[in-house]
């Protein structure tokens, strides 16, 4: 994380320009957080990017753009959402991007290759957790990225738990220095996750948290407890309610 505050300076600007011609699409991934998964992707010499969960495109867009060489997997689970067609035409034209369709579980394990880099923004919950070490368990994958992991939440918590290692956008110090990026989603963010509320403790925006490789076993071994936890938590809420 420290080697990638350090780029800041360096890369906000340049990052800033490419995705000036892109509105913010709302309730999608913060452009601070797109930032943070472009600073970790390319440090990790990402050769494709794998990701679930297209909706709108939003997302995709900006990878598209920011990293322009590089082939873009994207997985979407609904062929039959309203959502298809206007991520088509956003990303029409845009040949280094395959628009793909399935269940993402199964779907981005199979497609994995050496070298990639996933973001999965959906499945959500203890479902993503899983699907994260399911991937890094192929062992091929060098970085897979989480959205919607913020503070407070179960898979935070156990994420925190399992996996000290993960680092997060929400940072302090990246956050200090790339909310400015998300002016025009400001508004969107709950009080609770704005800037000016959680600095300079954690849980600034949606919050994108980012594993790196780790041994196959240990990923096998996460996945197991991950789905045991989940288990365990959901019966929990249920006996709650």
């Amino acid at each position: 994380m420290e080697a990638w505050i350090r780029a800041v300076g360096e890369e906000k600007a340049r990052f800033a320009a490419l995705v000036a011609g892109i509105p913010y699409e709302k309730k999608g991934i913060l452009f601070s957080e797109m930032f943070f998964f472009q600073l970790g992707a390319r440090s990790a010499g990402a050769k494709r990017i794998l990701e679930s969960g297209r909706a709108r495109g939003q997302s995709t867009l900006v990878l598209s753009v920011c990293f322009p060489e590089v082939p873009i997997l994207s997985i979407e689970h609904d062929p039959n959402s309203p959502d298809v067609a206007v991520a088509a035409a956003r990303l029409a034209g845009r040949d280094h991007v395959q628009l793909l369709f399935g269940d993402a579980r199964r779907r981005m394990p199979e497609l994995a290759e050496a070298g990639d880099v996933a973001l999965i923004d959906g499945p959500k919950g203890f479902a993503g957790l899983r699907l994260a070490f399911r991937v890094l368990a192929t062992g091929k994958v060098s970085m897979v990225f989480i959205h919607d992991v913020g503070v407070g939440t179960p898979d935070r918590a156990w994420l925190e738990r399992i996996a000290p290692e993960a680092v997060y956008s929400d940072d302090p110090e990246f956050a200090r220095l790339c909310h400015d990026l998300d002016g025009a989603a400001r508004d969107d963010l709950p009080e609770a996750n704005r800037f000016e509320t959680t600095y300079p403790r954690p849980g600034y925006g949606f919050t994108l948290a980012c594993l790196p490789r780790i041994p196959v076993a240990t990923a096998w071994w996460r996945l197991a407890m991950t789905a045991i936890w989940g288990v365990i938590h959901r019966l929990a809420v249920r006996r709650l309610t």
